[in-house]
């Protein structure tokens, strides 16, 4: 029997699927295509599906922090097989983070799977274990808990907190500075806000948006605020997103990709070329704002071939697409507007893609890849034309200092500069605006 057959033939659980989840992105899926993966696979009713999402993100959400709260209770806990490790993940998760989870069925539940797969003994000391985490009351909730004696400082506490490997904890605190770097890092362990960006080519666009203030949905801050809407306290039972979504009277986008998008100013007349789309959200943004995209482009022929799709979905007009790489596209001219949502560390974002703190981060391997997109937009717009660069990252590296520096070389200038402003519970995003001079 396989692996991944040995964990389905567990009972259906929200702990099932997190478990196939974990396994999934140890592999190096994505977290969204694993947990997609893991749900389509276990029969749950939609509120146990809800459980279940819920769960996958709280174990990589707070994996570091779990695991060292396991190594307490767990003297040889590394010495437990992947998915015993990952069932005790799991349950650690669902007891300090999951509200109105039953800590003992939490624990009975996790220990009879368990003892499914490794047998009575390895299943008994999982009791006691569980157990004895229950009885540290609040203490994992303080950020004392972990620190350690031999600690350099106490950044190395903070890091297991907030559940951040250290290595990458600390590439934050040389890019960004202690004060932004511990922002960033609590930031990421909360749980996004929901958002979405409402169709206004719809005719129900503006029924819609009072239907949903109404119901305790608040519109964005500025320009963002005309479309996209979030839900502070968590979207309502009976507001249906995705049914919602798939009738083509909104988009679920986040909110700081909304606030990026909105807060250049660049001539929404001209023709945009948006040339690392994705799967298409800045793209069909663009349109549903009564913007001219003229062409998208990606590097991936699969997210690529969603774009068509959103399109129909949303009744608008889809521009031409193109399969290149930006930094090498077959095209010597652009004559309008550049718009680089490019390739990143994804620092800014890691509260819905906690994933990515898990695998290995080389930010200058980032930089290499922008500058060689932007050097290539700055010598392919005319002049007076503008280029929109952006990511969604916190580094100084892959930001300000790769736009200052390429606008020094070139002859360009940064005429705006944004990035989510640090008291609003949102993803962390950056955009510049930059003008090639006539």
């Amino acid at each position: 029997m396989s692996r991944s057959a040995h964990i389905r033939a567990l009972r259906p659980s929200a702990r099932k699927v997190a478990l196939l989840t974990l396994v999934d992105t140890a592999r190096g899926a994505p977290l969204q295509l694993a947990l997609s993966r893991a749900l389509d696979s276990v029969a749950l009713s939609p509120e146990a599906r809800r459980q279940a999402t819920d769960l996958a993100y709280w174990c990589l959400r707070a994996k570091t922090r779990c695991e060292f709260i396991l190594s307490r209770v767990f003297p040889r806990f590394g010495n437990f097989s992947a998915d015993i490790q990952n069932l005790l993940l799991a349950a650690a998760a669902a007891l300090l983070f999951q509200e109105g989870a039953p800590a003992y069925a939490v624990v009975n539940e996790t220990v009879e799977d368990i003892r499914r797969l490794a047998g009575k003994g390895i299943a008994g000391a999982a009791n006691g274990g569980l157990r004895s985490l229950l009885r540290l009351g609040e203490a994992p909730r303080q950020l004392e808990f972990y620190s350690l004696p031999g600690d350099a400082d106490d950044f190395a506490g903070f890091c297991r907190f907030t559940s951040f490997p250290e290595s990458l904890g600390r590439t934050l605190l040389r890019e960004c500075g202690e004060e932004a770097a511990r922002t960033t890092m609590s930031r990421s362990f909360a749980r996004p806000v929901s958002a979405v960006r409402l169709n206004a080519c719809h005719d129900g666009f503006a029924s819609l948006r009072a239907e949903l203030l109404e119901k305790g949905a608040e519109a964005l801050p500025g320009a963002a605020g005309k479309a996209g809407l979030v839900f502070p306290h968590g979207v309502p039972a009976d507001v249906a997103l995705n049914e919602l979504a798939g009738e083509g009277r909104l988009s679920l986008q986040s909110a700081g990709s909304q606030l990026a998008l909105a807060a250049v100013d660049f001539d929404r007349n001209a023709p945009v070329w948006d040339a690392c789309c994705g799967f298409g959200g800045k793209t069909t943004a663009l349109l549903e704002a009564g913007c001219t995209v003229s062409l998208a482009s990606d590097t991936s022929p699969a997210r690529l071939s969603a774009l068509p799709r959103e399109c129909a979905r949303l009744g608008l007009a889809a521009p031409a697409v193109m399969v290149c790489d930006a930094s090498r596209p077959p095209l010597a001219r652009w004559k309008g507007c550049m718009l680089l949502d490019v390739p990143c560390s994804g620092l800014g974002v890691l509260s819905r893609r906690p994933d990515i703190k898990l695998r290995e981060r080389k930010v200058e391997e980032y930089v290499r890849t922008q500058k060689a997109i932007l050097e290539r937009a700055l010598l392919m717009v005319p002049g007076g034309s503008d280029i929109i660069y952006m990511t969604c990252t916190v580094t100084k590296s892959e930001n300000g200092s790769l736009v200052r520096s390429l606008c020094h070389s070139f002859d360009a200038s940064l005429e705006q500069e944004w990035a989510t402003p640090g008291d609003l519970p949102f993803e962390s995003m950056y955009a510049a605006r930059i003008r090639v001079m006539q």
